[in-house]
């Protein structure tokens, strides 16, 4: 048997069964975890060391799903939720909960995974203190929201936990107060022009999705509205946003197929405005498409780049590979104190944007490259030899077998790897422990009040 797989326990609970509950844990999705017999129950809305009355909605192999009915032994980390829609919406799952508790949660879920998928004592790992933020709300700085009709009107909101039931939302607590007054502007005029969301039931209607992005550091909001098909007059629509909004400067429509998983279609036009909107880091200055990846969080993601530069450890004579380098934030910012940086990414539009940046930044020891980080990374390396530092900062998924593979042969001396999946982590450093050694771990709270957990991991090749 794998490290991190279990046997599968006969589920002894039934659905409709209540039981009392003491609370052992927080999980991975935030949820609280307690164990009946052994079994475990996963109970939302639950903070470890609490006893609730639960109520079994579901069974599974190994586990079951748990509703909360009452709290009868509460913690004194429980707050009141600040959000009225925390019950409902799927957005947040840990507005419960004190916010230093949250931190320290966080931090312990990374042990939590690697004590499950490695053989390394958690304990033992320098695992730092999750570095959070003076004022956990309002941090982002992009919204992707449905559309849809209710009985009151079109309507903005998000879907509840597992679910495809609508949430109206007014405004979001933890989103940029400019992109909800931006949401709520834009919802106005689409209501005006009478334009209506797409209904799935009858499949009739225009209105998908409504993405905003707001730059903190130029003001510049960028809209891409989500449709069915190309609606008529929506080039004057576009014309009264950007004049009734002075912050939006750009204006862009995508036709995407209404099941469609991945939210923007195969073509964007630009209605109204500039190409691109620029957002600003130090004495750099970056262009974002719409399609574009870019951290949700503006003010931990200048922490976060200030930690990777620290744990990249460059004096100016390095060379860097950047594997999943977006739009090119961290081989720009790293390649003034290195020989030389290539990133590499599979987007088109982040690539594209990437290359434009460092034109722009005059930054002339970058090279980007736009293909899957497993299929470039074996080329580059045969071609170039091998880097003194690589980067990573894959999707949840993690960084792919064969990358692994292919770092392990190199032999890379230093290696930082930027996570947002505790677990995938644990599994790609139980593939490297045998090769390198974990320097440390730093957690970052990229998104306060959600289960998402960030972090930065130093790794240096063993003798």
């Amino acid at each position: 048997m794998k490290k991190g797989e279990t046997m599968e326990k006969a589920n002894i609970l039934s659905v409709g069964e209540i039981i009392s509950l003491d609370v052992k844990k927080q999980g991975i999705n935030g949820e609280g975890i307690g164990y009946h017999e052994q079994l475990a129950v996963f109970v939302p809305g639950a903070i470890a060391l609490e006893t609730v009355q639960v109520e079994i909605v579901d069974t599974k192999p190994g586990f079951a799903i748990g509703r909360m009915l009452s709290v009868t032994k509460t913690s004194e980390k429980r707050v009141t939720p600040p959000c009225s829609y925390f019950e409902k919406c799927g957005g947040c799952q840990m507005q419960h909960i004190d916010y230093a508790e949250q931190l320290k949660s966080k931090r312990h879920l990374l042990k939590q995974a690697l004590k499950r998928y490695t053989t390394q004592d958690p304990d033992r790992i320098d695992i730092r203190k999750t570095i959070g933020m003076k004022n956990p709300f309002g941090y982002r700085n992009k919204a992707q929201m449905p559309f849809s009709n209710t009985n009151f009107g079109l309507a903005l909101g998000l879907y509840e936990v597992n679910s495809n039931r609508f949430v109206q939302i007014d405004e979001c607590i933890v989103q940029d107060p400019v992109v909800n007054a931006v949401n709520k502007k834009i919802l106005t005029l689409l209501t005006e022009a009478k334009y209506v969301a797409y209904d799935h039931m009858n499949r009739e209607g225009i209105l998908l999705n409504l993405i905003t992005r707001h730059m903190k550091s130029t003001g510049a909001v960028q809209v891409t509205l989500v449709v069915t098909r190309k609606p008529d007059g929506i080039a004057a629509i576009a014309s009264k946003i950007m004049h009734e909004l002075p912050q939006v400067k750009s204006v862009f429509l995508t036709v995407n197929a209404p099941k469609n998983t991945s939210m923007f279609g195969h073509s964007i036009e630009l209605l109204q405005g500039v190409p691109q909107i620029e957002e600003k880091i130090g004495d750099y200055s970056f262009k974002l498409s719409p399609d574009a990846f870019h951290q949700l969080n503006t003010d931990q993601m200048l922490l976060l780049y200030e930690e990777i530069r620290k744990a990249a450890l460059l004096t100016g004579v390095e060379r860097v590979v950047d594997c999943y380098s977006g739009i090119g934030i961290t081989s720009i910012l790293l390649a003034r104190q290195a020989a030389s940086v290539v990133g590499i990414d599979y987007a088109e539009a982040s690539v594209k944007d990437a290359k434009q940046n460092a034109i722009a930044n005059r930054v002339k020891n970058v090279v980007f490259i736009q293909d899957r980080v497993e299929k470039a990374l074996p080329d580059l390396l045969a071609k170039k030899g091998v880097p003194d530092v690589i980067i990573f900062d894959p999707p949840r998924t993690g960084i792919e077998d064969a990358v692994i593979a292919e770092v392990i042969k190199a032999k890379a001396p230093r290696l930082v790897y930027v996570s947002c999946n505790p677990s995938t982590l644990a599994k790609n450093l139980h593939d490297l422990e045998a090769y390198y050694n974990i320097v440390y771990i730093q957690p970052i709270d990229m998104f306060p009040h959600t289960a998402g957990v960030e972090s930065l991991t130093l790794l240096t090749r063993k003798p």
